[in-house]
């Protein structure tokens, strides 16, 4: 499914857009310098800046790294905004766009709204490819047509998810999965790559070109507490709903979570309730520790095969997230 085991993945950076755009693309701009393979951008409405904007940007002021969107939903994007979107992105990058999906998460519950089905995504994810065609297309009593669809240039769609059922999808119906909220090659981490498995096993097409992404939080840093603390607001996002088996201090946390959690202020490092997650079990979650502790659970990780990581930045509390960005290429991803 991956490389073999051992062999080095490539290596993506993911960004919110927490920080004013211009920033972003600075940090876009130096992911590339750096020699990052991908960059991917958040896409929640309400909590950041919009994505495909920014993707735009991303576009005109790289050369080589992929440009992913991770991850947007079919609740607040209408499937035909979205062929239209990616196939643009996809152009203006010459080939570079990658379309990461999912049920919906922040984008649809700041919103008050539920993410769609498992059904409802595989069929969402079916119209895309149809519209990517430029062919008409039946739907809601109508006919759509993208008038510069063609499915020779179309990016490939890559299926998020945590829980086994999701992940199976994810092999069954997309041209890669990207596992999220595992930070150890552990049985959570097979159990995730073996539901991958049985998806592709039971596609259409099984011998398509796939890709498997691992995309965990990150921070590295000499002092380990200032490291664990910046990821403890993506531990939180993991433990409030787990789709695994959790051990008896990451249980007691998330009922702690449970009572608390605030999705305006999901991924944030104001976060209050980052507070209820001890030490213990923040490796589980996340890449966080000083620069040997991560080059010793990433070398962990990528004997499972993945194709590519993608590390999400989070800033310590005396430095910014671009240093982060340079902190963990220069410490962690030069040292494998």
């Amino acid at each position: 499914m991956g490389p073999q085991d051992g062999a080095r993945p490539a290596f993506g950076v993911g960004f919110w857009g927490s920080l004013a755009a211009g920033a972003v693309l600075e940090e876009v701009q130096l992911a590339e310098r750096l020699g990052y393979d991908a960059v991917w951008i958040g896409d929640s409405q309400l909590l950041w800046r919009e994505a495909y904007v920014l993707l735009g940007a991303a576009a005109a002021l790289t050369s080589r790294v992929r440009l992913g969107i991770s991850v947007t939903n079919p609740v607040t994007r209408h499937p035909t905004v979205t062929a239209s979107a990616a196939l643009t992105l996809q152009e203006a990058s010459k080939g570079r766009a990658v379309l990461g999906v999912g049920v919906g998460s922040t984008a649809v519950r700041t919103l008050g709204q539920q993410p769609v089905s498992r059904a409802a995504l595989a069929r969402w994810v079916a119209l895309l490819r149809a519209l990517w065609s430029g062919k008409p297309v039946a739907a809601d009593g109508s006919a759509w047509r993208l008038t510069f669809g063609t499915a020779a240039s179309a990016p490939p769609i890559v299926v998020a998810g945590r829980g086994p059922k999701m992940l199976r999808l994810a092999g069954e119906i997309g041209d890669g999965a990207i596992l999220t909220g595992c930070g150890r090659a552990n049985a959570m981490a097979r159990g995730m790559l073996e539901s991958v498995q049985a998806g592709r096993a039971a596609a259409t097409d099984p011998a398509r070109p796939f890709r498997t992404y691992l995309s965990i939080a990150a921070a590295v840093h000499p002092d380990r507490r200032l490291a664990l603390d910046a990821v403890r607001p993506q531990v939180a996002v993991a433990l409030l709903m787990p789709h695994w088996p959790l051990s008896g201090p990451a249980e007691q946390a998330r009922e702690r979570l449970r009572a608390s959690y605030d999705y305006y202020q999901h991924m944030s490092r104001q976060a209050r309730y980052a507070e209820l997650i001890p030490n213990e079990i923040v490796p589980s979650f996340a890449l966080a520790g000083t620069p040997d502790e991560c080059v010793a659970q990433l070398r962990e990780l990528i004997t499972l095969g993945f194709d590519e990581v993608t590390l999400i930045p989070y800033a310590t509390e005396d430095a910014s997230r671009a240093d982060m960005v340079a902190a963990l290429a220069r410490d962690v991803v030069q040292r494998l």
